[in-house]
């Protein structure tokens, strides 16, 4: 297993290195707009919405909050980042056994696409934590003593850590991630992150102008990671008409292949 995970590591390094560049057609511009269209709606949910919800969720029944109580649970990176880390290593781990080029290419495959999970998850968590950091934003619980608006910079402490919600941040960079590599389960992913993402507003523990923020930061690490791992031919690959996934659909030979052989044996 070492050594699949040394060459496994050495290719990664390798590719890295040798950077391609490419442009999408007015990749900027439509960036650009986006983001500005984004920092907008934040503002202005912050402004007219935030208080209004907050105070609103109070007033949920026990069942409606217990169920959301449950949901949000997902939204937490430490199983994400445990489910990934054991799919990489285990995928490394059944290459090189005997069943064949293709099988251990599609383990490779599968082994850095769940390395692409981790590694937006880290990176936008990073992100998260800095920015609750910088803004120091007073929770909700703490609205009737000192408002929405309350902020104290560069602060540690949880009660005032409220911009972005880091649930929400996980939930939009693990879906956003797993849509570019699986787009048929996109539109259910997307559901599931909504759901979470509306879970730490019921739950009280953000505002809605939080989730926004954090559901654009998640999907927007997964954006800008997505086009430097296509530069390198790391699990997408870019193309005239854009990124694509390599290797779509064959995930599921791979293990066909390693199941069918383990039959025969």
């Amino acid at each position: 297993m070492m050594t699949s995970l040394h060459i496994a590591s050495r290719d990664f390094i390798n590719r890295w290195k040798r950077a391609h560049r490419f442009h999408e057609r007015n990749t900027r511009r439509i960036e650009a707009g986006i983001a500005l269209v984004l920092c907008l709606t934040i503002v202005s949910v912050a402004v007219y919405g935030d208080e209004t919800l907050a105070r609103s969720v109070k007033s949920v029944t026990p069942a409606f909050y217990d169920f959301f109580a449950v949901i949000t649970r997902l939204g937490e990176s430490g199983w994400i980042f445990a489910t990934c880390a054991t799919c990489m290593i285990g995928a490394l781990a059944l290459r090189h056994r005997g069943w064949g080029r293709r099988v251990d290419a599609m383990l490779g495959l599968f082994a850095g696409r769940a390395f692409f999970v981790l590694s937006v998850n880290a990176v936008a968590g990073l992100l998260s934590i800095g920015l609750k950091m910088f803004f120091g934003r007073a929770r909700p619980r703490l609205l009737d003593m000192v408002g929405p608006f309350h902020f104290d910079l560069f602060s540690w402490k949880s009660s005032v850590l409220s911009f972005p919600s880091g649930h929400t941040v996980t939930a939009f960079a693990t879906v956003t991630a797993l849509a570019f590599m699986a787009p048929r389960l996109g539109s259910w992913l997307f559901v599931l992150a909504v759901l979470i993402a509306a879970s730490r507003v019921i739950t009280g523990a953000h505002y809605p102008s939080d989730v926004i923020a954090g559901a654009a930061l998640g999907a927007a690490t997964v954006f800008v990671m997505r086009r430097a791992f296509a530069a390198r031919q790391i699990v997408f690959r870019s193309r005239d008409s854009g990124i694509e996934a390599r290797g779509a659909g064959l995930i599921s030979t791979a293990f066909a292949g390693v199941i069918g052989l383990g039959v025969k044996k």
